[in-house]
């Protein structure tokens, strides 16, 4: 195969899964470690592709952010096996923050601790929280129209009348170099506080979040504890965070 079609087949491939690893090329297009690696090498120069631990992934914008209806629709079950282990974490008679986000609503169905109030930031996510009889608070605001997500100076300000027993975030993108970013500063701003509100925190992160790097940065001050899944655990992709991050999931 000429270099410029096996590149075409290579970015094809890369455009149908957020990430490949090194084998997965391999075994598409037919050609030997050293020539994909070769490739991946030129078209990560020309700035078509990321090299990340393992693999490569199409660079993306560090602005435009899919609608919430495409992520809920993205690594679901993963999703949910992170929602399940984040549950496991709230207690009965706690005080919650439930960010906006694909993720952290995969939680609802799972919580089973009685008498907790949840105040979230997800317009989405109140529906099924009071489906399932939990006490719950928005924040005020502007709505995003591609998350459901309360942003603005009044949902600062709602979500600043409260303090939580435990926070559970959303994000975008983490890197060992540029920390934890996400496209809207709105949000980030959001995240921010509640994560400052929270007696402990908890960043829920399936495996096409780490090495991104998105517009705003999300700085955290005190110990966040990611809860992450098996395929991240088996992938060895979190060994490199480790030293950043407290790791819980991918065992239970």
């Amino acid at each position: 195969m000429i270099t410029e079609k096996r590149h075409e087949l290579i970015l094809t491939e890369l455009s149908k899964k957020d990430f490949l690893t090194l084998q997965e090329l391999i075994e598409r297009t037919g050609c030997s470690a050293s020539t994909i690696r070769r490739d991946l090498s030129k078209l990560q120069k020309i700035g078509k592709l990321k090299r990340v631990h393992g693999g490569a992934t199409l660079n993306q914008s560090s602005l435009l952010e899919p609608n919430l209806a495409d992520k809920r629709a993205t690594n679901l079950k993963e999703k949910q096996e992170i929602g399940r282990l984040a549950a496991l974490e709230i207690e009965d008679n706690e005080c919650i923050f439930l960010d906006a986000g694909s993720t952290t609503l995969e939680m609802i169905p799972y919580i089973k601790a009685q008498n907790i109030v949840v105040v979230t930031s997800g317009l989405t996510h109140v529906e099924e929280l009071i489906k399932y009889g939990i006490r719950t608070f928005i924040l005020g605001g502007e709505i995003k129209a591609t998350t459901f997500a309360t942003v603005g100076a009044s949902a600062l300000e709602t979500l600043k009348r409260y303090r939580f027993d435990k926070v559970f975030i959303g994000m975008n993108g983490i890197d060992t170099k540029y920390g934890l970013t996400t496209p809207d500063e709105q949000e980030a701003i959001i995240k921010k506080y509640a994560i400052q509100l929270g007696a402990e925190a908890y960043l829920l992160a399936d495996h096409d979040k780490y090495d991104k790097v998105y517009f705003a940065h999300v700085p955290i001050e005190d110990e966040i504890t990611i809860v992450t899944s098996k395929k991240v655990r088996e992938s060895g992709i979190f060994e490199k965070f480790a030293d950043n991050y407290k790791f819980i999931g991918g065992t239970r």
